[in-house]
């Protein structure tokens, strides 16, 4: 096995020999390593965060050792308080050939810093693929894919587990000679609990995955874009407003396009309880993961007191289910069989779900792109149209586009389409 080490190239070199220096004698107790997930055919690079928001590298790798924390130690990290700089890479190596996606010249994988809505630092992981080829002047345009609902649990995490849609993705825009920058979303793989309600908290992650992107990759551009379905489309959006004010002076943030938009999900869920029906099941999994995550993340907010045990019981199953089995096993459910009482009467609780999924309509720093099939039953297709009209109406920054089209398929490859165009235009090709 080739052990290597990868060190983020606008580190000083005085720091990294200090970083290594206290490692040797031990007489750095705020420093703190994580490893990225193992691979049986690469080595592992560890880059250690101090409390200044510097970073050092070591390496790890050799047969019989293991210096990785284990996570109740790296969880003590995350509490600690400021310190770990957003977008600062924690700890990156090589993809093996055997996980590159079809296109890539190369591909890495790291955990870098990120914040949550209360700007708390939390670890996340994110891949990074570049193109084959000679990059443009000024190194490749960068496609952040913001990627849908894939559940809770850590081994449901894209970097863990692909689904097909990753690749897809993947592997067209690097087609189209984009480097592509992933997240996983905080907590996901990462110690922590994931901030799946909080579209702020997910915006932030993808952020902060293109500024550690460029750290670990070579000859990328501050250009990007971001390009998000669902859970990713929400964030997306959220980008589109904010981007700017949060990327720094690295990074040129040109604009985001989206589809599949679960816009007022804060409605339908504040307005669930015990005589709700059924659901189309990919948004009962919306709902499902969207309790869990408040659950574990917001304790103050008692969500168990509003459910029944059959309601308990399912976000237990969300807690360790992915996404497309969730989707499978809850078809059918009768939703109000899951509360006690209405989350309406629980007022700190129908706050938090209005303050953390509604999506903004006008404030837009960067050109947006809204994306929407009237096939998709993945959203509830009359209220995401109306967030179309309103957002459309009140932002000269948007431009929407409703498919009216006879099939779903015929409705992907139109936004697809639309899509390509808009990202070609934002960043120049």
């Amino acid at each position: 096995m080739t052990i290597h080490r990868r060190v983020p190239r606008r580190l000083p070199r005085r720091l990294l020999v200090a970083a290594v220096a206290c490692a040797v004698v031990g007489v750095a107790p705020q420093a703190t390593a994580v490893a990225a997930p193992d691979d049986a055919q690469g080595g592992t690079s560890t880059t250690s965060s101090t409390t200044d928001g510097t970073s050092g590298t070591t390496t790890t790798g050799t047969a019989g050792t293991d210096t990785t924390l284990n996570d109740n130690a790296a969880a003590a990290v995350d509490r600690r308080g400021p310190g770990q700089r957003a977008g600062a890479v924690h700890a990156n190596r090589d993809l093996p050939a055997r996980r590159l996606v079809a296109g890539a010249a190369s591909g890495s994988l790291f955990t870098y810093w990120s914040s949550a809505a209360d700007a708390s630092p939390h670890l996340s992981t994110g891949t990074l693929f570049v193109p084959k080829g000679t990059p443009p002047a000024g190194g490749w345009p960068i496609v952040a894919w913001a990627h849908g609902s894939r559940g809770l649990a850590d081994r449901c995490a894209p970097s863990v587990r692909p689904v097909s849609e990753d690749t897809d993705q993947i592997r067209e825009w690097l087609s189209r000679k984009y480097a592509v920058v992933t997240t996983d979303y905080a907590g996901l793989g990462t110690p922590g609990t994931p901030q799946y309600f909080d579209i702020k908290a997910t915006a932030k992650n993808i952020v902060d995955a293109v500024r550690a992107g460029r750290d670990v990759g070579d000859r990328l551009s501050r250009s990007w874009v971001a390009v998000g379905r669902s859970q990713g489309a929400s964030a997306a959006i959220e980008l589109a407003r904010s981007a700017p004010s949060l990327q720094g002076s690295t990074l040129d943030f040109k604009g985001s396009a989206v589809s599949s938009i679960p816009a007022s999900l804060d409605t339908v869920m504040t307005n669930l309880g015990p005589t709700s029906t059924a659901l189309p099941a990919a948004i009962s999994s919306d709902v499902l993961y969207t309790l869990t995550a408040i659950r574990n993340a917001r304790p103050d907010l008692k969500v168990a007191d509003l459910l029944t045990d059959t309601g308990k019981s399912w976000l237990g199953k969300a807690a360790s289910t992915c996404a497309d089995d969730l989707t499978r096993q809850v078809a059918g459910l009768r939703i109000g069989s899951l509360f006690r009482t209405p989350i309406a009467e629980n007022r700190a609780l129908a706050g938090e779900l209005g303050s953390a999924l509604a999506l903004p309509t006008t404030g837009f720093t960067r050109p947006l792109l809204l994306a929407q099939s009237i096939h998709d039953d993945g959203v509830v297709v009359p209220m995401t149209l109306k967030y179309l009209n309103d957002a459309q109406l009140g932002d000269r920054k948007v431009t929407a586009r409703t498919y009216l089209t006879l099939t779903a398929q015929q409705s992907n490859a139109l936004a697809d389409q639309e899509t390509r165009t808009f990202v070609s235009k934002s960043l120049g090709r």
